[in-house]
C-alpha cells in the first residue's frame, strides 16, 4: 500500500483543496493501486472538523506560523518550528509521497519530507505565492500552480504545472447543469433554506473563519437591504456570534454545502481567497471581491482572471462599508443578473483528476 500525506491547515482554503485531491484518489480514480491517504494539521484548525468527516487519518504538529512582527511571543517560533519538523518527521518517514498546499502547517513538513528523502509535490492556491510554498519549491519533485500568472512570481514557480485549483466535486459540477437543471436545484434550495425565491439573493462570506469587517458593513445596511427586497444569506464565521435571523435574513455560522449556495444565490459578496475565487469561477457566479487587507496582496491578485472575464468586481477593504453596500448593491446586481443569464459550460478536467494522476504516474515507478 502506497502511503499519500496531504498537508495543509488553519482555514478551509489550505484543507479543502487536499481533501478534493484525496476523495479522488480514493474515489475516483481507474486503476487498482492500493492507496492511503492522511492528513497532517495542527489543533485548533478547522482540519479537525473537516478532515475526519472525510474519513481520513489525521495528524497533529505544533502550530508554528512565521511571526509577522517582532514581539516576546516571537522569540520561541525556533522552538516551535524545531519541534513541528520533528513531529512531522516521525510521521512522514513511513511515507511515499507528501502533498502540500501551503500554510505555516506546510513548512515542517516539507523540511520533514526533504530530510527523510519522500518526494514532494506543492500546490500552490493563491496567485502570490506564500513564504512555505517558496521554500518547498526548493526540493519538490512537482510544482503545481492554480493560477496562470503565478509561473512569473520567481524562479521556483517558471517550470510548474498550471492545474488549477481542485475544488469539491459538487461545486464543479454546478457548472455543467442545464438551464432547467439549475431552476429544479433553485427552487428546490431556497425551500429547504426557507426563503423568498420571488426575491433577488445577496450570499455573503467571508471565509471558514468569518470577517468582521464585512460582518460588521453587512449588519449596518442590513435594514435598508431588507427594505429594498432583497434576501440576505450571510455566513458570518465560526467563533463569531450568530445574529438573529429576520425575514429574509438567514445567517450561518458555517455553510457546508457551498453548491447550494452558489445556486440559490445571485450575487455573491466574498473575500478573495484562492478557494473562493476557484469555487465562484467553478460555479459561473458574479461576485464582488473584499479583498483581506493583510498578507502580500494574494487575494487581489487572485480575483483578477475573474475581474478580467467579467464576473467580479473588487471593493478593498477599507472602503467596504453599509454605506458603500447600499450605493452600489443595485448596480452589482444588475452585472450579477446579466452574467447569469449566460449559459456557460465548464469543459476542463477537474485539478483534483489533474493532480491524482501526476502522483499515480510519481508512484508507477515505484515496486510496493
Amino acid at each position: 500500500m502506497y502511503r499519500i500525506l496531504l498537508v495543509g491547515g488553519g482555514t478551509a482554503g489550505h484543507v479543502e483543496p487536499a481533501l478534493a485531491v484525496g476523495d479522488w484518489l480514493l474515489n475516483s480514480r481507474e486503476e487498482s493501486i492500493d492507496i492511503a491517504c492522511e492528513f497532517i494539521g495542527t489543533r485548533g484548525g478547522i482540519e479537525n472538523d473537516l478532515v475526519p468527516a472525510a474519513g481520513l487519518k489525521l495528524h497533529h504538529i505544533v502550530k508554528s506560523p512565521l511571526p509577522r512582527r517582532i514581539t516576546p511571543g516571537a522569540f520561541l517560533w525556533p522552538l516551535k518550528f524545531v519541534t513541528a519538523f520533528l513531529q512531522a518527521l516521525s510521521i512522514i518517514r513511513s511515507a511515499d509521497l507528501v502533498l502540500g498546499f501551503g500554510g505555516y502547517v506546510s513548512a515542517p513538513c516539507y523540511l520533514a519530507a526533504r530530510f527523510a528523502k519522500v518526494p514532494i509535490f506543492v500546490h500552490e492556491a493563491n496567485a502570490l505565492p506564500g513564504w512555505a510554498n517558496k521554500l518547498g519549491a526548493k526540493f519538490a519533485a512537482e510544482i503545481l500552480i492554480a493560477f496562470s500568472s503565478t509561473s512569473s512570481t520567481g524562479p521556483g514557480f517558471k517550470s510548474a504545472k498550471l492545474v488549477g485549483m481542485p475544488i469539491r466535486e459538487e461545486i464543479f459540477v454546478i457548472s455543467k447543469l442545464s438551464k432547467s437543471e439549475r431552476a429544479k436545484n433553485w427552487g428546490d434550495t431556497y425551500r429547504e433554506l426557507g426563503i423568498d425565491r420571488s426575491k433577488r439573493t445577496i450570499f455573503v462570506f467571508g471565509g471558514s473563519l468569518g470577517a468582521n469587517s464585512i460582518n460588521r458593513a453587512v449588519a449596518d445596511a442590513l435594514p435598508e437591504l431588507l427594505n429594498s427586497g432583497y434576501n440576505i444569506i450571510h455566513s458570518v464565521g465560526k467563533g463569531n456570534v450568530l445574529p438573529e435571523a429576520l425575514p429574509g435574513y438567514l445567517p450561518l455560522a458555517y455553510v457546508g454545502n457551498m453548491a447550494e449556495m452558489y445556486i440559490a444565490s445571485d450575487l455573491i459578496i466574498s473575500r478573495g481567497g484562492a478557494v473562493s475565487c476557484a469555487e465562484i469561477d467553478a460555479s459561473n457566479s458574479f461576485a464582488l471581491i473584499v479583498p483581506l487587507a493583510i498578507g502580500n496582496g494574494e487575494q487581489i491578485a487572485n480575483a483578477q482572471e475573474l475581474i478580467a472575464k467579467g464576473s467580479a468586481q473588487i471593493c478593498l477593504n477599507v472602503d467596504f462599508t453599509g454605506k458603500w453596500i447600499l450605493a452600489n448593491v443595485e448596480g452589482l446586481m444588475a452585472k450579477a443578473i446579466a452574467w447569469k443569464a449566460e449559459s456557460r459550460a465548464t469543459q476542463r478536467e477537474p485539478a483534483a483528476a489533474m493532480i491524482g494522476k501526476l502522483v499515480l504516474k510519481n508512484l508507477a515507478g515505484r515496486s510496493k
